[in-house]
């Protein structure tokens, strides 16, 4: 039985067209996947709604393409539709018009929602349309679901039926648990490159946790806010600012040694923050810094982590990602990460075991945990409740 009202599973489908937004937004090397593991975690709900159903159609984006309206082959989704079909054993048609959609039965897929006018706008236009292909919407698509656009949010206004899937009740239920109750102590973990994303939930996260770790480019400019010398690290001047309110709290633990580089073609060598000169640039975490965290590490009851702790697409600056990772397997404290640079680092490292939960949101992942609900969640809510 589910845990989670509005879900997939307590909803008849008997008969009826079901419109399913997931988000496929996967790693390509021209038509080639990098990495599945996104259209597995959705799968469940893919077969659930295949089973019950009169047809399933299903919508995604992928990058960041122009809304001209036009298919841009860099951005289709068709090595997504062939690969998926592979993994269902099923045809899946993918289709180009949202009439198409709407009069196909069995599993189809509408090519990259991100090429239609008006979804990053969530306009009602676009909205309406997609819900004329259906009786009932699932938002299965928990890494989108803190934006309130069209094919997320906005269709959910006009279609008959509202519910989320399979995959997004997961979710709720492994981050329900770390923000009603629990285990303390509770260490947060951030990194990764998307700096301006983050610095602003910076914040609020010190309100929830014991300990924040601080690695990757966000590091950066908390360092270049206490003085620094960073060299021509990566770092944003915007947020100097508000990096320097951010680290007076004294949850704030920030690494005190760094691998550094003169340039990529350059070997590489571990430092002390208070050594960095001019010409250096700032990759990874240092080792020194690992066993530094790993008193925090090993006395955590509850861990949260969210983006690498440095150039981890290059092995020799994954190493500090790699030793926190490791830190965490041989903690006994339930650990969650979120985020695609996050789940991607594990993935290369092959360390995705060393958790207890890996959740496919970055963003909503974060502000899930800041605000306790996402719009796209909420909205369903009312909509069941006649609001």
């Amino acid at each position: 039985m589910s845990q989670i009202k509005n879900s997939v599973s307590s909803i008849d489908l008997t008969n009826k067209n079901v419109l399913l937004r997931v988000d496929f937004n996967v790693p390509l090397k021209g038509s080639e996947l990098l990495d599945d593991e996104r259209l597995i975690r959705a799968l469940p709900t893919i077969n659930l709604i295949a089973q019950k159903a009169k047809s399933l159609k299903i919508i995604s984006h992928l990058g960041r393409p122009e809304e001209t309206g036009l298919v841009q082959d860099k951005f289709s989704l068709k090595p997504v539709a062939k690969k998926l079909a592979e993994l269902l054993g099923k045809e899946v048609k993918l289709v180009n018009s949202l009439k198409e959609l709407k009069s196909l039965e069995n599993i189809s897929m509408l090519e990259n929602i991100r090429f239609y006018k008006g979804e990053k706008q969530n306009e009602d236009n676009l909205s309406q349309a997609l819900a004329e292909t259906a009786d009932v919407f699932v938002m299965d698509a928990f890494g989108t679901a803190h934006r309130k656009q069209a094919s997320t949010y906005g269709v959910t206004k006009f279609v008959k039926e509202a519910c989320v899937g399979l995959l997004v009740e997961e979710e709720l239920m492994a981050l329900k648990k770390i923000i009603d109750s629990p285990e303390k102590p509770l260490l947060g973990i951030i990194g990764g490159s998307k700096i301006s994303t983050k610095m602003k939930i910076l914040k609020s996260l010190t309100n929830h946790v014991d300990q924040l770790i601080i690695g990757g480019a966000l590091a950066n400019t908390c360092f270049k806010a206490l003085g620094k010398n960073i060299g021509k690290s990566l770092y944003e001047e915007a947020y100097v600012d508000l990096a320097k309110t951010i680290i007076e709290d004294k949850k704030i633990l920030l690494p005190s040694y760094v691998v550094v580089t003169k340039g990529r073609d350059s070997n590489s060598q571990e430092k002390h923050i208070d050594e960095v000169e001019d010409d250096d640039i700032i990759f990874d975490i240092g080792q020194s810094a690992i066993e530094d965290f790993s008193q925090y590490i090993n006395s955590a009851k509850t861990i949260i982590w969210n983006g690498p702790m440095g150039y981890f697409e290059e092995e020799r600056f994954a190493k500090g990602t790699a030793g926190i990772a490791l830190k965490i397997s041989e903690s006994s404290g339930y650990s969650i990460i979120g985020g695609g640079e996050t789940l991607a680092s594990f993935s290369n490292l092959n360390m995705m075991d060393c958790v207890d939960y890996a959740s496919t949101a970055g963003g909503a992942f974060l502000e899930y945990i800041e605000l306790g609900t996402l719009p796209c969640i909420e909205v369903i809510k009312n909509k069941n409740m006649g609001i």
